[in-house]
């Protein structure tokens, strides 16, 4: 679907169900993967509790049913759910704009259900070189992406893949960014630069110190991007986002969650001020019709969750600067609806 067109359908559907119309879905809290710099606690429930396929199948449904236009799939890993290839085919079916999230260790596996049913493929890469193994903690994974990339994209040429590169002390310097523009640029892929991810509710530095970069370095990374961009690096981050976090922690006025319904693997609806503490309500005690027009939502979508920008990912400043107006970021998103073009020289 072309991002203006889904932008459409996103005002469309706001206008007429007046709650979130994605949802982000973690298909499971299970991961192969050991990042030092997690902020998601593996035990925060028992897997066991995890949602069935059955009923996952059934969530994503009530979803379509309620007006919902996209599904942002992730965890932990999400394919290593068993029944991931008939979860994505039916959420495709439904007609919702499908986004996978991945490590891609697991992605040859898939790759029929992947270039079939899944609208935009993210994989994280966090070094253009074997480093990133390292960092991710599972051996060969760096050549197993390169691989799996190529593989994707024989099967869908004109697929948006996105490489999601999490800045830190091990990557922050310049020639570790350059370099992943470089990579980015010569697989056809588009690339996004984050800081680490701290959510508003995480009490304390969540573990992070240890692997957060500096803040001066933070911001002069930030700067670095901003240049490669203009130089026609395949970069997402939009200039908005880019600019804000070269000067500091950005301050916006939050609306990510007017748009966004983030459900945890057992089912738990999330409160973003207050994740993995107080969920809103579960999908198995509460229909999905009664969530949808729970208080706390919409204090979340009134001024108490506007007046919140702790989290420095773009996705959230840049959701909440096209909600107040500023249109620039999608002149950024745009990518995504076009096809890859040449590696630069």
């Amino acid at each position: 679907m072309k991002t203006l067109e889904l932008a459409a359908r996103v005002v469309h559907a706001r206008v007429a169900h007046r709650h979130p119309l994605y949802l982000v879905h973690a298909l499971t809290a299970r991961c192969n993967a050991r990042c030092g710099f997690c902020a998601w606690n593996p035990d925060f429930y028992d897997p066991r509790d995890q949602l069935t396929t059955e009923e996952i199948l059934a969530l994503h449904a009530d979803a379509a049913r309620a007006g919902f236009v996209g599904l942002s799939m992730w965890g932990g890993e999400p394919l290593l759910v068993r029944d991931f290839d008939r979860i994505v085919a039916h959420a495709h079916g439904l007609g919702m704009e499908t986004h996978l999230v991945t490590n891609g260790f697991l992605l040859e596996r898939h790759l029929h259900a992947v270039a079939a049913h899944v609208d935009r493929l993210c994989i994280s890469v966090d070094h253009a070189s074997p480093l990133h193994d390292e960092l991710r903690r599972i051996p060969r994974l760096f050549d197993t992406i390169v691989r799996a990339t190529h593989a994707v994209r024989a099967r869908a040429p004109e697929k948006p893949i996105v490489y999601i590169c999490t800045l830190q002390r091990a990557n922050v310097d310049r020639a570790s960014i350059e370099a992943m523009a470089e990579l980015c640029a010569s697989m056809r892929v588009l690339g996004v630069f984050n800081a680490l991810r701290e959510e508003a509710a995480t009490v304390g530095d969540a573990g992070l110190s240890s692997y957060a970069a500096p803040d001066d370095e933070l911001r002069a990374a930030f700067s670095q991007i901003l240049e490669l961009k203009r130089r026609g690096y395949p970069v997402l981050n939009s200039r908005t986002h880019l600019e804000m976090m070269s000067k500091g922690p950005p301050e916006y006025r939050c609306h990510w969650p007017k748009l966004m319904l983030p459900i945890e693997a057992n089912g738990d609806v999330v409160d973003c001020m207050r994740w993995g503490t107080r969920p809103i309500g579960n999908v198995r005690r509460t229909s999905f019709a009664e969530l949808l027009e729970s208080p706390r939502l919409a204090a979340l979508a009134g001024p108490e969750g506007e007046a919140c920008h702790r989290c420095v990912s773009l996705h959230r400043v840049e959701v909440s600067e096209v909600w107040r107006g500023n249109l620039e970021p999608l002149w950024s998103w745009r990518q995504l609806a076009r096809p890859p073009g040449p590696a630069l020289a």
